[in-house]
């Protein structure tokens, strides 16, 4: 049996699409959808319950902790399955999502698989923050988002793999309460596992329709980063560092301001935006003048929140977020 474990909270507009594809999947016949639901306020619940198959193919239990984190090992321990697909609410699967994870795992021997994610997004805005989302530009070499080649990587979307590989790992470490996937991915790496990304599989995966939305999510994304960082100090991929060391010269651009160098104070900022305009310019191809001349905005809205977040969470005391196991963990790694 396959468990497809769905984290929700207040996810209406986007479950039930989530859901119809899950019941479509073809080539397995044994599979479960678990929904765990962090105590949505909105038709989240009633969109889950008003599925024929409620009740039977999903199932439903409750996330009183409410972060995607707690859902997973709640979703976990309630499963049934021999293996684990782990879903999200914001994204629309393939018919035979499952049984090519299924295939794709026995096939290439690997600890942990999962789809190429496609970003997708509703108007001109949308659409550029989809493409920065699947961009290098705008997000480095996290190659799962783009990647055209079957091959080994980091860590991917929607990750696939058996209930023996993640309960001998000890789960998702719940410090951890935002980048729980790196932070577990650098361990089943670091115990000789292999992750695999298979670009015949496709996950098509809606984005935030809002730059603010956007800028809150890569603010997370930078904050939690920083703990997996002290935990794991090896495991930290460089792209990681590139946000909060443009935040840390864009400060340093505005203190020249304040001394004889002053002329050298537009020097980063100017590198910069040519940068992101060079992003305007290459997306214009694949997406249209309209959508491509929001593209630099979107990108500086995404490295800036992300790398203020870093450095939010390198100021916030590592005991007080992670706990006295810390040290320990971190020593572990050499740190």
């Amino acid at each position: 049996m396959i468990t497809a474990i769905l984290p929700t909270f207040n996810e209406e507009r986007h479950i039930g699409r989530c859901l119809d594809s899950l019941l479509r999947q073809q080539g397995v016949d044994d599979f479960e959808i678990l929904v765990v639901d962090g105590r949505s306020t909105d038709r989240t619940l009633d969109v889950v319950r008003s599925f024929p198959e409620f009740g039977r193919r999903i199932r439903l239990i409750e996330n009183p902790r409410r972060f995607q984190v707690y859902a997973w090992n709640a979703g976990c321990s309630a499963a049934r399955g021999e293996y684990f697909a782990f879903i999200s609410a914001h994204t629309e699967y393939d018919p035979a999502h499952l049984a090519k994870c299924l295939q794709a795992l026995h096939r290439t021997g690997a600890e942990a698989v999962g789809p190429l994610q496609l970003a997708e997004g509703d108007g001109d805005l949308g659409t550029a923050i989809a493409w920065c989302m699947s961009s290098p530009m705008g997000i480095g070499n996290a190659r799962f988002r783009f990647t055209e080649r079957e091959e080994e990587v980091e860590s991917v979307f929607s990750m696939f793999l058996r209930r023996e590989t993640f309960e001998r790992l000890g789960g998702y470490d719940e410090r951890v309460a935002f980048d729980e996937d790196g932070e577990f991915n650098y361990r089943l790496r670091a115990a000789g596992g292999r992750i695999v990304v298979t670009p015949t599989i496709r996950a098509r995966y809606f984005v935030r329709e809002s730059l603010g939305g956007l800028a809150r999510q890569m603010f997370c994304y930078g904050y939690w980063r920083r703990f997996t960082q002290v935990l794991h100090p090896a495991g930290v991929p460089l792209r990681v560092y590139a946000p909060p060391a443009l935040v840390a010269g864009l400060v340093a651009s505005l203190a020249l301001l304040a001394t004889p160098f002053r002329p050298l104070a537009a020097l980063l900022p100017a590198i910069y935006l040519a940068y992101a305009a060079a992003g305007g310019v290459k997306a214009y191809r694949s997406i249209g003048a309209a959508a491509a001349l929001r593209v630099p905005l979107v990108l500086a809205y995404m490295h800036v929140a992300y790398g203020l977040g870093f450095w939010r969470g390198l100021l916030t005391p590592s005991r007080s977020v992670l706990g006295p196991r810390v040290r320990a963990s971190a020593a572990a790694d050499g740190a």
